[in-house]
Formats: C-alpha cells, sequence, structure tokens
C-alpha cells in the first residue's frame, strides 16, 4: 500500500471516527437532559403526593372553616402542579423533536445519497448481478477473479473512484 493509500485510508478512519464521537456525545447530552427533565417531573409529582396526602388527612378531621380553606387551597396547588406537568411534558416533546430534527434530518440525506449510489449502481450495469459482503483480506482482484470479471468492471458496476474497500462493505458483483 503507497503512503496516499495509506493516508486516505487514515483520514476516511478518523472521519468516520469523528462522526461517530460526535454522535454518541450527542446521545450523551440527550440522555443527560431526559435524566434532568425526568427528575424534574419527579419532583413535581411527589409534590402533587405530598398535598394529596396532606389533603386526606384534614378532611379526615372535622369540617370547620380553617381546614375548609386549606383543603380548598391545597387543591388549588394541585391543579397547578398537574398543569405545570402537563406543561413540562409538552416542553420535553419539543425540545426531543427540536434536537432530533438534525439527526433526522441528516439520516434523511444520508439514505436518499445512499439511494442515489444504490441507482447509480444498477444504472451503470445491465446485467444479471448479486450483492457480496466484503470479507477480511479481500481486494478488488481477489474478488473480481473469484467472480469472472474485471477490477474496472467491478468499480464501474460498484461506482467506486478508487480501489478501498472495507469489512462489510456490499458491492455488487456478477451473478454467477
Amino acid at each position: 500500500m503507497n503512503k496516499f493509500s495509506l493516508m486516505m485510508g487514515l483520514t476516511l478512519m478518523s472521519t468516520f471516527a469523528i462522526a461517530a464521537g460526535q454522535n454518541a456525545f450527542m446521545q450523551n447530552q440527550a440522555m443527560a437532559e431526559v435524566g434532568r427533565v425526568a427528575a424534574q417531573l419527579d419532583v413535581i409529582n411527589n409534590n402533587v403526593d405530598d398535598l394529596s396526602a396532606r389533603v386526606q388527612r384534614l378532611e379526615s378531621k372535622g369540617q370547620d372553616n380553617t381546614t375548609r380553606q386549606e383543603i380548598d387551597a391545597i387543591k388549588a396547588s394541585i391543579q397547578e402542579l398537574r398543569r405545570e406537568l402537563a406543561n413540562q411534558r409538552q416542553e420535553i416533546v419539543k425540545d426531543i423533536t427540536d434536537r432530533l430534527k438534525p439527526v433526522l434530518q441528516a439520516q434523511a440525506a444520508a439514505q436518499t445519497k445512499s439511494e442515489a449510489k444504490s441507482s447509480k449502481k444498477v444504472e451503470t450495469y445491465s446485467g444479471p448481478c448479486q450483492e457480496y459482503e466484503v470479507q477480511s483480506g479481500d481486494s478488488l482482484y481477489l474478488i473480481a477473479k473469484a467472480f469472472g470479471t474485471s477490477v474496472p468492471k467491478l468499480k464501474e458496476m460498484n461506482n467506486l473512484k478508487n480501489n478501498n474497500l472495507r469489512v462489510g462493505q456490499k458491492l455488487l458483483v456478477p451473478k454467477q
């Protein structure tokens, strides 16, 4: 392997590593945010439960005017906490949607790009073909030899610009 191929391979590997690192970072950030919001919701739920328990204790006592006023105030607080809980849930859905939107758009763009490449592959070769998954130690030369074709033909069929392959890559090869 010459220096250029080695440099290109390292550059591609680092690009994939950076993308994977960014994706992992975004996932960690999202999980931290979900944890933070879940903790806030737990606090609100606990406050609702505490207030409901106070109402039950007060209602089990006598119904004097002061007790009645305190029960009404607590019930109003419970209603306010429930509204806040509903608002928090809506905010969570909006935040998650906003955070996922760029990821989903990137996935859609990658899928569109992949589909475009796939259609190019099919358009450049009109004979019967099958899919082959690149294994460790494979080269275009060995694959071409195994399927009775040439390296230039494989590159044309798969719209490849160079001879670099990666394990697990899917290639179209002539059907045998």
